[in-house]
């Protein structure tokens, strides 16, 4: 029988608790409320032994460099795999490495989320590419509540991942520094722009970041930037200009048909501006006329839940009714 829950009243230990005790096999599904993203886990008999991580494989050979951006950015879950596999972008074994470490890290990372659903139905399905994780519910959990035990004990120097960080001038003074790889690492990327969250993901290991930030925080290495009221307007300014720009210009597109150029605009766009609603709902009306279903009902879903505008809302309920019924059934004659 599916379980279904918001998170605050069924926290992630106790749903992998009660897999491993039953030992089930089927899909975990976990929203986070806050950046609206859904993760997916797998579980055999009550191991974990899979996660779907299509957006951070993504990411990782974009950084690599081993792939075009564009090009990767076209392919979704097994068929990205396969693409890094087939094309020997990296040996199996690197691969499986690589896919280990990240996949660990994200899975610690989803006990610190508070808000949002949870749920877990039987299922049958099959790994990709022999990826299968085999790991211990027991051991996860122990792993995991070490971390948040010691991150908690970091949070009266590091209170918010928002804080934006910069090198001290003190450390000019400084008669020796000894720092390890990470911690030059972090000094290399901390501009006074970068926010404690982007040096995460940038690096991939939360608690190991954090650590070297703690520690670089308290030798007075690093501080927290202090960000004048007259920047933040003038930020927020520049914002706004540029996403008016940008949409005027995008009408002139729509008007000729220009429906792929609009959707690449709109995406570059939003990669600098992720939250912000009117990209989101442009984007999905470009999708939708390229017959693009699947990403308007995403986008518009984001839309759902990140808009204030009850007016715009409604509009887009009502569009987003007509997209799914006409997805649907194009769905249905495509197995037919």
């Amino acid at each position: 029988m599916p379980i279904e829950a918001p998170i605050s009243e069924l926290a992630l230990f106790d749903l992998l608790q009660l897999i491993s005790l039953t030992a089930k096999s089927g899909i975990l599904s976990l929203t986070d409320k806050e950046t609206t993203k859904t993760y997916t886990i797998y579980f055999d008999n009550g191991k974990l032994v899979y996660i779907d991580l299509t957006d951070k494989i993504r990411e990782e050979m974009v950084k690599r460099e081993l792939v075009d951006n564009d090009e990767v950015y076209s392919l979704e879950g097994d068929n990205l795999i396969e693409y890094i596999v087939k094309r020997q972008l990296m040996s199996s074994n690197t691969f499986n490495i690589l896919y280990r470490k990240i996949a660990m890290e994200v899975i610690y990372s989803l006990f610190t989320i508070n808000s949002g659903q949870i749920s877990f139905k039987e299922s049958d399905f099959s790994v990709p590419y022999s990826l299968d994780l085999g790991e211990k519910i027991e051991n996860v959990i122990l792993e995991a509540a070490r971390r948040i035990d010691e991150i908690s004990k970091m949070e009266e120097i590091i209170p918010s991942r928002d804080i934006v960080l910069e090198v001290s001038s003190d450390i000019i003074g400084m008669e020796s520094i000894n720092l390890d790889r990470m911690e030059w690492e972090l000094i290399s990327l901390i501009d006074g722009k970068r926010t404690i969250a982007d040096l995460i993901r940038e690096k991939g290991d939360e608690l190991k970041v954090l650590k070297s930030l703690y520690g670089l925080i308290m030798t007075g290495i690093v501080t927290e930037k202090r960000i004048e009221l007259n920047n933040i307007v003038k930020d927020e300014v520049a914002k706004d200009d540029e996403i008016t720009g940008k949409l005027r210009e995008l009408r002139k597109r729509w008007s000729k048909g220009e429906y792929e150029k609009g959707i690449e605009i709109l995406s570059h766009l939003r990669k600098r501006h992720p939250d912000d609603t009117r990209i989101i709902y442009e984007l999905g009306f470009y999708y939708l006329a390229e017959g693009r279903f699947k990403r308007t009902i995403s986008e518009w879903d984001s839309y759902l839940l990140l808009s204030e505008n009850e007016l715009q809302k409604e509009e887009i309920k009502e569009n987003l009714e007509l997209v799914m019924e006409l997805f649907k059934k194009i769905s249905s004659r495509e197995v037919s």
